[in-house]
């Protein structure tokens, strides 16, 4: 009995030394956290919203003159640039018309020169008649003939001209017709969808591709109605990201459609983005930031470094205790989040001091911490703000 109880006295002096040696061994375990930095920011609080993509143009490429389509270069997905030739219709039969009016032009000009010399005849034939009936050489009606002559002549002439004049736009026409059978990329463009194949009857107005414009992209961000002053006052200032490149794009202009959706009370707004590298398409989803109030002066701390209890949300500032950092909790009050970054307002807090962003997820207060990054400088922490 005694050797029993002795033996179950001993394992448990044994666990409790263990139990004391495990709990020694969590007090000075240092845990590896990464920090930045608390900065003080001129900052505009933001209300997020969401969107889409869209192309600044859409549409379809289409035959303009009828006939059997010969060519039919780009395929989806192909780039095109404005003024590259895309497709070819037949165009035989007008270059046989445009062939016949350049030969009846030809004909008018010769009846024209013809008409010339009559008219020249004519006139002198006129000046001598003239000369005559006052030496009553001719009679009135030997006159008469004469004038009536010059007058044909001279009639023949202009309508012989007129006749030219017609030829000519006839002319212009079948070549405008000639050069619409030579169809063009109408802007810089993706193409979506080949709609026809070569071989194929076209008529004019027929749909050939259907293609998107490349370069600049429009986000439409869907607003609360309640921050149409916001956006009228505060526009310019939008900041946007699409979701497939969680990077933000530069802005280059921004409009409002003035006409609010009935059933959600959301208003469009549209944001044009630059895409030098093409990576941003059509229907992909975007997250945009509007500003709805005016710039402020105040502390910011990376959006990781925020952690909640409750109610009372905080961040765990490094300190040093003797020779080792220790994590300090430090409870902040929120006044606006950004993109990448939170606004907040603390007593405790001052620019400069490190607050962990990584490996705070289950620290304690006091806990022994190990820095494994140096604190991010101002040109990081504004870079990290941007992206």
């Amino acid at each position: 009995m005694f050797d029993k109880t002795f033996a179950i006295s001993h394992r448990y002096a044994v666990f409790s030394a263990v139990a004391v040696t495990v709990s020694a061994s969590l007090a000075t375990a240092q845990v590896p956290v990464r920090v930045e930095s608390v900065q003080r920011q001129t900052v505009q609080q933001r209300h997020a919203v969401t969107g889409s993509l869209r192309p600044v143009a859409r549409g379809n490429v289409a035959a303009i003159e009828s006939g059997q389509l010969l060519e039919l270069k780009p395929r989806e997905g192909e780039l095109i640039r404005k003024g590259d030739i895309v497709a070819r219709v037949d165009s035989r039969r007008l270059q046989a018309q445009h062939g016949e009016a350049v030969a009846e032009k030809a004909i008018a000009i010769a009846d024209l020169a013809s008409a010339k010399a009559r008219l020249t005849q004519a006139k002198a034939d006129l000046t001598r008649a003239q000369k005559l009936i006052h030496q009553n050489a001719i009679g009135q009606q030997e006159l008469d003939a004469f004038q009536a002559a010059y007058d044909i002549a001279k009639a023949t002439i202009d309508s012989t001209t007129s006749k030219i004049d017609r030829i000519e736009q006839s002319i212009r026409l079948i070549q405008v017709r000639l050069d619409d059978t030579v169809i063009r990329a109408p802007y810089d463009a993706s193409v979506v969808q080949r709609q026809i194949e070569p071989g194929d009857w076209v008529q004019a107005g027929d749909a050939l591709l259907t293609i998107v414009s490349t370069g600049p992209i429009e986000a439409w961000l869907e607003v609360p109605e309640r921050f149409v002053q916001a956006v009228d006052q505060f526009g310019a200032s939008v900041s946007v990201r699409a979701r497939a490149t969680q990077q933000e794009s530069n802005v280059l202009s921004t409009r409002r459609v003035a006409d609010v959706n009935p059933r959600v009370r959301t208003l469009s707004f549209v944001v044009t983005l630059d895409n030098p590298d093409g990576l941003l398409s059509a229907g992909m989803s975007v997250d945009g930031w509007i500003a709805t109030t005016n710039e402020v002066q105040t502390e910011t701390v990376h959006k990781n470094a925020v952690n909640r209890s409750g109610n009372q949300p905080f961040v765990y500032r490094v300190s040093k205790a003797a020779a080792e950092s220790q994590a300090e909790r430090v409870p902040i009050d929120i006044l606006f989040e950004l993109p990448d970054r939170v606004a907040i307002r603390s007593a405790q807090l001052h620019e400069g001091d490190c607050v962990i962003v990584e490996g705070n997820e289950r620290l304690l207060p006091g806990q022994n911490v190990a820095i494994i990054n140096t604190p991010a400088g101002n040109d990081e922490l504004a870079r990290a703000q941007r992206n």
